[in-house]
């Protein structure tokens, strides 16, 4: 089980690992709040929750030669929930990235592609599953206080099982999803030590929402199964959506080798079936580099 206590322990244990086998190079700690935590448009299903998050990540990279290099990198992290534990998780995830830069100096253009694995291993084992992602983000630097990023990516997702069926003609796997999106974000340096952060995106593909019982939803579903994890008589519903994605952040540098940093995040989704729902997200994250 995946709780609070277990996450502050891992929390003090992490920079002893570091410290004495280099097996860390970096830490995270992150507190959550989301005020629509199971993505319903209806004021009765709306819920909210905060959320606990501890990663750590280590890798490593090779110059391939003076404008290509590779890196390999390995995170995991743990999730608890305060008030729903059902969506407590445990994450591990590899990632392999190839950075080309176009030219020589610090304001020369950056294109770096990604793909990813993660496994996910969740309380409610209907969640339990496969995340693979690959993307595309083109860097480029502007001043010494700002640069740009531009960005196209998909996510594909697989759970391990399918929820019991409401409906024999209905499909049951929610959980199995797939999305596209385009992202475009900046950092602006606004002292030494502190760094603003803003980035928007646009995704086209399928989101999942829990609510009671619901006519419109149902009708406009791929897929449907029961989610206890909200309560009794909640369904989860895979839905169809453009979702807008709106992030901003602000970050300061602690000494040489951390930083805090406080992020909003707005989700607005609208649905195939004139279905929409609004999300609003705070983090305050902490980072310790080894």
């Amino acid at each position: 089980m995946i709780r609070i206590r277990t996450l502050l322990l891992a929390v003090w244990g992490m920079p002893y690992l570091s410290a004495h086998a280099g097996l860390v190079d970096q830490l995270g700690v992150e507190l959550r709040l989301d005020d629509n935590l199971a993505r319903a448009e209806l004021d009765r299903d709306i819920t909210s929750d905060s959320t606990l998050v501890v990663s750590a990540d280590t890798g490593a990279g090779y110059q391939v030669s003076g404008s290509d290099r590779l890196k390999l990198s390995f995170e995991l992290s743990a999730s608890a929930f305060r008030r729903y534990d059902g969506l407590d998780h445990v994450a591990a995830r590899v990632t392999l990235t190839h950075r080309h830069k176009f030219g020589l100096g610090a304001y020369a253009p950056a294109l770096a592609l990604a793909v990813s694995a993660s496994r996910l291993i969740y309380r409610d084992s209907a969640r339990t599953g496969w995340q693979y992602e690959a993307g595309a983000t083109l860097h480029k630097r502007f001043s010494p206080r700002l640069d740009l990023q531009a960005g196209y990516g998909f996510q594909l997702r697989r759970s391990d099982e399918a929820g019991d069926r409401v409906l024999p003609r209905i499909a049951a796997d929610v959980f199995d999803t797939s999305s596209r999106h385009l992202r475009l974000g900046l950092n602006a340096m606004l002292t030494p030590r502190y760094l603003l952060g803003a980035s928007y995106a646009i995704h086209k593909g399928d989101i999942v929402s829990t609510t009671l019982r619901n006519l419109p939803i149902f009708l406009a579903s791929d897929a449907i199964a029961p989610d206890e994890v909200f309560g009794p008589d909640r369904f989860a519903y895979t839905l169809t959506a453009m979702t807008r994605d709106l992030q901003l952040s602000l970050s300061r540098l602690i000494g040489g080798d951390a930083s805090m940093t406080l992020g909003y995040q707005l989700i607005d989704s609208n649905a195939e079936g004139g279905i929409a729902y609004r999300s609003n997200l705070l983090r305050a994250t902490y980072l310790q580099r080894f």
